[in-house]
């Protein structure tokens, strides 16, 4: 039994990754890849007041990871797998060195859903940290120069971080976004291919986790590791009557012209 637990996980990691998203499989106008489009932003905001300066350190990276940061602090770090990270920090007058008062991760992981198309930005949703209930949206736009830092905008009432990243045109690649702009028909036809893909899914692990069963724990071999083998068979040859029937009696071939 070990071992096919074994085998499952082994088949519910290769599905997953599979099915993850990928910066390096989404194009731009400019030939190059997000992932290479895009590189590690630190974005920090400072308020003065009486006792000293408090900081809200932004530590963004679509495309990687950013756990490591801060890179000179030794009270804590960023989430595992965070994408997007808040370290408030406050420095007192008098003192040298921040000290982290709080870390969160905005974005952790890859997203959750498939990449969308809205007003002409190609849009990234992640969830934030587990029951943390927040949420960010990176919006990647053609308009403006991807020479500065993008721009954060927080909002703790809907909980919500959105991340807007200029200069960067997304065109069409391994990755097909869906685009909200279309009519419902679009949006039928993205629903079926979901819905196709998720029968693939359960077709391959049907057929691998019987065969691995077959073969491990009833020790069966050749033609018999495939599960339930006489349904398939009595399948296949019903299949194969019904098209011997629809095309002319069995081993009936018509003589064609050049023959005679």
């Amino acid at each position: 039994m070990k071992t096919i637990s074994l085998y499952i996980f082994t088949l519910i990691v290769l599905v997953k990754s599979i099915a993850s998203f990928s910066c390096e499989d989404v194009h731009l106008d400019s030939k190059e890849t997000l992932y290479k489009a895009t590189e590690k932003k630190v974005v920090e905001n400072k308020i003065i007041n009486s006792e000293g300066t408090e900081y809200d350190t932004w530590y963004i990276d679509p495309c990687r990871s950013v756990e490591k940061e801060p890179e000179d602090s030794k009270n804590g770090k960023c989430p595992k797998n965070s994408k997007v990270c808040l370290v408030k920090s406050f420095e007192f007058n008098g003192e040298k060195g921040k000290k982290i008062m709080d870390i969160k991760g905005y974005a952790v992981n890859n997203p959750p859903q498939d990449p969308v198309i809205k007003e002409s930005d190609y849009i990234l949703n992640f969830e934030g940290e587990e029951k943390s209930g927040y949420s960010t949206e990176f919006r990647f736009s053609c308009v403006g120069n991807n020479d500065g830092n993008p721009e954060v905008e927080l909002d703790e009432s809907k909980k919500k971080v959105v991340i807007t990243w200029k200069g960067i045109c997304v065109s069409d690649g391994k990755t097909s976004p869906v685009d909200d702009d279309k009519k419902n028909k679009d949006e039928k036809s993205g629903g079926g291919h979901f819905f196709l893909r998720f029968i693939f899914i359960i077709v391959v692990c049907y057929f691998v986790i019987g065969m691995c069963y077959n073969f491990f724990v009833l020790n069966k071999s050749g033609i018999d590791i495939i599960p339930h083998v006489d349904f398939w068979n009595a399948l296949i040859g019903s299949i194969l009557d019904k098209l011997s029937e629809l095309f002319g009696r069995r081993g009936y071939r018509p003589i064609l012209p050049d023959t005679l």
